[in-house]
């Protein structure tokens, strides 16, 4: 065999690196066509800045890294890759897997692949996330215990002081060498007792620094409850934007997409002999879907607010859909209380069915279905509460 066709074989022999992998949303995103699920919490929000517009964070999952500018950010690593762009208080996270559903497929001899199948899956599997992001569990936060400090041993402040009074000294100087490590035995119980005040104090600083921040949760300070929450949102991928804390009220900015792009237009069904069959959805079934959706989002953000933050006891949620057909706007407003989403004990929101609550005087919605297929329209700009998040996000 020649050596040029040998280097041709070993060149198609090279094993590809796929360098883009696809990414997609993290759980709760309603602006996403399939996003995932999974939770965790981390109390203080464990991540740093490396490099300018390079982020790392240690999660649950394992560490997961941010890259690029807020406006185009990539996050990778633990968990499900990511996408997110941002500008002032509003973050959307967004996934390239695309949208639609690929025709039927065939194999050579006409049979139907299972592409079919799985694109049923998918989009099962799609729906029931948005439909269900609040029945996953929350993790209440507790008052943060550090560990006790690393003992300080007599031993090995011993071997570190004999190293360094020996250090400088040439190995044929043994008597000088016996001196300084005699010198240095003297030291030893004074030194151990220092080390052991010094951890000691240390520890109850930091103690003390972690009770300070533990309280102001408790208290609702804004400052300190607009950062757990933003890192919160941020670790779950939740498209939730904190804006504002008032008398025990965080107000929260949640961006969804169009009833079009969020639910798709098709739904999986059945047909009367059993086969699978993504049916055409009429407008005010996809409408319908699109609120539960919503309805969805609202609670799973609700209940993540106050798991997290202890001394808010009420949200007030505007829903904004950037990209609606008459212009950026506020398509929903709802409040809920805290003994109603998240009573003591349970680690899901109480309330399944946000219409439902609202019905029965559980919370409220504000909410304006409009036309023939009840599709949901923007609110009115003179509302004093429109008007604010309108103010807010600059989205006039």
């Amino acid at each position: 065999m020649s050596s040029g066709r040998g280097d041709e074989i070993r060149r198609r022999a090279r094993p590809r690196v796929d360098t883009a992998p696809p990414v997609d949303n993290g759980p709760h995103d309603v602006t996403a066509t399939v996003p995932p699920v999974g939770r965790w919490f981390v109390g203080y929000g464990v991540g740093f800045r490396v490099a300018p517009g390079l982020r790392l964070r240690a999660t649950k999952r394992g560490p997961r890294v941010s890259i690029g500018p807020r406006i185009a950010r990539m996050h990778l690593g633990g968990g499900q890759p990511a996408v997110s762009a941002g500008r002032g208080p509003l973050t959307v996270w967004s996934t390239l897997s695309g949208g639609g559903h690929a025709g039927p497929q065939h194999d050579g001899r006409g049979r139907p692949s299972s592409r079919k199948a799985d694109a049923w899956q998918s989009q099962r599997a799609h729906l029931d996330r948005l439909l269900h992001a609040h029945t996953l569990p929350v993790t209440r936060a507790t008052r943060p215990v550090l560990p006790s400090p690393a003992p300080v041993t007599t031993s090995h402040v011993r071997r570190e002081l004999r190293r360094e009074a020996a250090a400088g000294i040439p190995w044929w100087h043994l008597r000088r060498r016996r001196e300084a490590r005699s010198a240095a035995d003297r030291r030893v119980d004074g030194e151990v007792a220092r080390r052991r005040q010094q951890a000691a104090q240390d520890h109850a600083a930091q103690q003390a620094a972690a009770d300070r921040w533990w309280q102001a949760l408790l208290d609702a300070d804004e400052d300190t409850v607009l950062a757990r929450l933003e890192t919160a949102y941020d670790e779950h991928a939740m498209p939730a934007t904190p804006v504002a804390v008032t008398d025990r009220t965080a107000h929260l900015v949640v961006p969804v997409d169009t009833p079009e792009r969020l639910i798709g237009k098709r739904e999986p069904a059945h047909t009367d002999l059993g086969n699978l069959s993504l049916t055409v959805m009429s407008k005010t079934r996809r409408h319908e879907l699109y609120i539960q959706a919503i309805g969805s989002a609202i609670l799973a953000v609700a209940a993540e607010t106050f798991a997290v933050v202890p001394g808010i006891e009420r949200v007030a949620v505007a829903v904004v859909e950037p990209a609606h057909p008459a212009g950026p706007a506020v398509i929903a407003l709802a409040e809920l209380d805290r003994d109603r989403v998240l009573p003591d004990g349970q680690d899901r929101p109480a309330i399944d069915d946000l219409t439902l609550a609202a019905d029965r005087g559980d919370a409220t919605l504000v909410l304006q279905r409009v036309g023939m297929a009840k599709a949901p329209g923007p609110l009115s700009d003179t509302d004093p509460d429109v008007r604010m998040v309108l103010d807010i996000l600059d989205v006039e």
